[in-house]
């Protein structure tokens, strides 16, 4: 990892979101990257732990970013969704499901074969790793990263990957919390889309650059790029006089899918302010965001007044131009469904996290979404071998 760290060249960064078995979009998105950046016979890259230098990941984002890391073939992961998606989302027996909708031990068998004994500070990791979840103990984000010079990499190093990445999955209503030590002491986690972090691009960011971190690489539009990975989102919206007969349970559900959805954005809409992105791929993660209301600020000089020093524009332009950025998903709407020829989708059906019957739709959105997107230009100016 500190060779990695070290490595005298623009760093590539990776970032995929959470979303249940939703996962299966990022994972369709992945294979077409993978597609690009391991052609053996045009690439020296072997998989996408090779060729990215930190993976981070949330929820469902957590376990592809993970696979990836160990070394794991996209195609690979995919399969773990497809073949057992149904099996991970086992539904608990009923008084069982007083406390969760499903059982968490075909989530944690699939985990331990996929992860087996590998550890956070394991030499089996290719790549740098960042996993989130949120500790209701202590009530604090908390970002497992694997660099040597994280300042908790000691406390975190020996215990097994697979903790950390059933922590970030345990979605609230969905699957219990998940307990284990750290340092000797007890701690219990809930999912990390259950923060402002369900996309996890801004913290990846900060882990990568600022120096407090450990890592301190350089930033700049020709020194990092940064890939965001989506599975879809969509706002919940519900029919007019369905609301006043939501019990607890069902407000429970719609609050945790809501949050992530909205948090998801919320970072998008941040990275694109101080991150350089393509015009056109600019314009369209605009549309994107207009879908689910988020206001935007199409030029970050709107910001400037004629109060502030005159050299402000030339501080907000170099803000937005510490990295380069690219983000791949999409708004779960009839009219973006019909855009990407999908008109036989319904966008409700895709929208929860748990619609295991959805997975051949799910297959369908995610390949529409790669082909539309994914560029091999997205990646020319940073295909400096090792």
């Amino acid at each position: 990892m500190l060779r990695r760290e070290n490595l005298d060249r623009p760093k590539r960064l990776l970032s995929i979101d959470g979303g249940g078995i939703r996962g299966i979009i990022a994972a369709q998105i992945l294979l077409k990257i993978e597609s690009i950046l391991c052609d053996p016979k045009d690439t020296p890259w072997n998989c996408l732990g090779d060729y990215f230098d930190f993976i981070g990941g949330t929820s469902t984002g957590a376990i592809l970013a993970a696979g990836l890391a160990k070394g794991m073939k996209v195609r690979d992961l995919l399969d773990l969704y497809v073949d057992r998606g149904r099996e991970i989302f086992t539904r608990n027996w009923l008084i069982g499901r007083l406390w969760s909708k499903y059982s968490a031990k075909p989530l944690e068998r699939n985990l331990k074969e996929v992860l087996g004994t590998t550890t956070l500070g394991s030499d089996r990791l290719r790549t740098l790793l960042l996993v989130v979840a949120k500790n209701v103990t202590t009530a604090r984000n908390w970002f497992f990263v694997n660099s040597p010079n994280n300042k908790f990499y000691d406390i975190n190093k020996d215990i097994l990957l697979w903790h950390f990445v059933r922590a970030s999955t345990a979605a609230p209503t969905f699957f219990l919390p998940h307990q284990f030590n750290i340092d000797s002491h007890p701690y219990e986690f809930i999912d990390g889309g259950m923060s402002m972090f369900n996309n996890p691009s801004f913290q990846l960011f900060l882990e990568a650059t600022k120096p407090d971190y450990g890592i301190g690489w350089k930033t700049g539009k020709d020194n990092l790029l940064l890939i965001s990975v989506g599975t879809g989102f969509r706002q919940g919206k519900i029919p007019f006089n369905n609301a006043k007969g939501y019990t607890l349970v069902d407000w429970a559900i719609y609050a945790v899918s809501t949050l992530m959805e909205d948090a998801s954005a919320q970072q998008n809409f941040l990275m694109s302010l101080f991150a350089h992105t393509p015009e056109a791929e600019s314009q369209a993660i605009g549309r994107e965001l207009e879908a689910i209301a988020v206001p935007q600020l199409h030029n970050v000089e709107d910001l400037v007044s004629e109060e502030l020093p005159p050299d402000t524009t030339g501080i907000l332009a170099r803000l937005s131009n510490l990295l380069t950025y690219h983000r791949y998903s999409t708004a779960f709407t009839l009219e973006r469904f019909r855009e990407l020829g999908l008109s036989g989708i319904d966008p409700d059906a895709v929208a929860p996290m748990d619609a295991v019957k959805e997975i051949p739709a799910f297959l369908t959105i995610g390949e529409a979404i790669a082909n539309e997107q994914v560029r091999k230009a997205d990646f020319e100016n940073f295909l400096h071998p090792d």
